[in-house]
């Protein structure tokens, strides 16, 4: 099949020909005809399978196909959970709209409110936005959803677990009752996004499902390194960042507070090195992973916050310097590399503290996460909750002193043996059986 199958506009496929995209993905030839055809929609495809132009390309559709009325009210919006996410949707849509009409804007938080309100007094026709910064513009009146008949929710599951179903609903609620919507989420696990895509999708809604979520693709490599402490993990980390087959690499902690004490850690080796976390300033976070896609920055550590929006086409590697708390998120960093089928590798350094999150880990995986040591930085001590070989010998009752071990002795002899009782068996349970 080719996009040209899909029946799409030609100022759409002239796009995705120049840039060599020819042939449709998995998830867009299921998705794409059943969006042009004005389904609501639930899909779901692990991270890195082309989601994006999935709901991107009926989007541009959506507006090629309504009149032009040069309005600043968009007729399409798509909501991404974090500013990277939405900026990486943003330029996909800007490359494809590059030499035709449509007008599409960014509005996420850590742009100065004046800039954005400048910028919703133009043209808009598709308007890509975080939730929160959506809603703050929103309650300044400087809004116009009226026109908008498509929403698009990406990273649904994402947006559950960063606390913005009350937002979406909030939106919603302002949005026109006609309007389509489409769901992406990497995975439809669980109750939550049941009832979620429930109160937002139509009765007709169709849902559509590629691959399994609970599966890394096969071009990632993934080892398991044991660390019996702290030392030993961040003598491991750095062993494993000088390894030559390492060009890039993004090193994932779970805390703001874990990003800085790493970052100074990585740079004592030589490797040029900044951290990544919510509360920096949107202007450092552009400016990072732009040096990062140009090459100047080697390793960047970041929390699961910013890390689900990155792009990084060159990232070659995944540390995972703690385990994530929710096994789902351990498959969204893996996704981080290995971009387009290329090779990549995910490696994980454990100590005992994470073990029962790698364990949660195996078990949605429904495998075992291949175990390495790397050479002189062996772990001392028994993988946790492994038995050890022979059976540990039962302890003696510790006796006082002499005199009462004589005592009980003594006791022991006087003691008659009590003749054991034969449960079930013998004489009489046959006789009672042959009745």
């Amino acid at each position: 099949m080719f996009f040209i199958d899909l029946n799409l506009d030609l100022e759409i496929l002239g796009p995705l020909a120049d840039n060599n995209f020819l042939s449709p993905r998995p998830i867009q030839q299921k998705a794409i005809p059943l969006a042009l055809d004005g389904y609501d929609l639930l899909a779901s495809a692990p991270t890195g399978t082309g989601k994006t132009l999935a709901f991107a390309l009926p989007a541009l559709q959506k507006v090629f196909d309504t009149e032009q009325d040069h309005s600043s009210a968009p007729q399409v919006l798509i909501l991404a959970p974090t500013r990277e996410l939405a900026k990486q949707i943003y330029q996909v849509i800007v490359l494809q709209t590059e030499y035709n009409r449509i007008n599409s804007c960014l509005i996420v938080g850590g742009v100065p409110l004046g800039m954005q309100k400048a910028m919703l007094e133009e043209q808009i026709d598709i308007m890509v936005a975080t939730p929160g910064r959506l809603l703050e513009l929103n309650a300044q009146q400087w809004l116009d959803l009226s026109l908008v008949n498509m929403l698009v929710i990406d990273e649904a599951d994402r947006m559950l677990d960063l606390g913005f179903i009350d937002d979406i609903k909030q939106i919603a609620d302002i949005l026109p009752l006609d309007r389509q919507t489409l769901m992406f989420s990497a995975t439809l696990e669980g109750e939550k996004i049941k009832r979620f895509a429930s109160d937002l999708l139509n009765e007709d809604s169709q849902v559509v499902a590629v691959e399994q979520p609970r599966q890394i693709p096969a071009n990632i490599q993934q080892n398991i390194y044991q660390a019996d402490n702290e030392k030993h993990k961040e003598h491991l980390l750095k062993a494993l960042i000088n390894q030559p087959e390492m060009k890039q690499a993004i090193v994932f902690v779970n805390s703001r507070k874990q990003v800085d004490l790493w970052v100074s850690a990585i740079r004592t080796t030589g490797h040029l090195c900044y951290g990544l976390h919510g509360d920096l300033r949107q202007s450092e976070r552009n400016q990072r992973v732009k040096e990062m896609r140009r090459g100047k920055i080697q390793v960047i550590v970041a929390t699961d916050v910013v890390g689900r929006g990155l792009d990084l086409p060159d990232l070659t590697h995944v540390i995972n310097l703690y385990m994530p708390l929710k096994a789902d998120t351990y498959v969204h960093r893996a996704g981080r590399s290995g971009r387009d089928g290329a090779k990549g590798t995910v490696w994980s350094i454990v100590d005992a503290m994470d073990w029962p999150n790698l364990q949660r880990i195996e078990r949605f995986l429904n495998e075992k996460l291949p175990r390495a040591t790397f050479p002189g930085l062996s772990p001392t001590k028994p993988e946790p909750g492994k038995a050890t070989k022979g059976k540990a010998k039962p302890k003696k009752p510790k006796v006082k002193n002499k005199k009462s071990k004589k005592a009980a002795d003594a006791a022991k002899k006087a003691t008659p043996k009590k003749t054991k009782k034969r449960v079930g068996r013998g004489p009489k349970a046959a006789h009672q059986k042959s009745k």
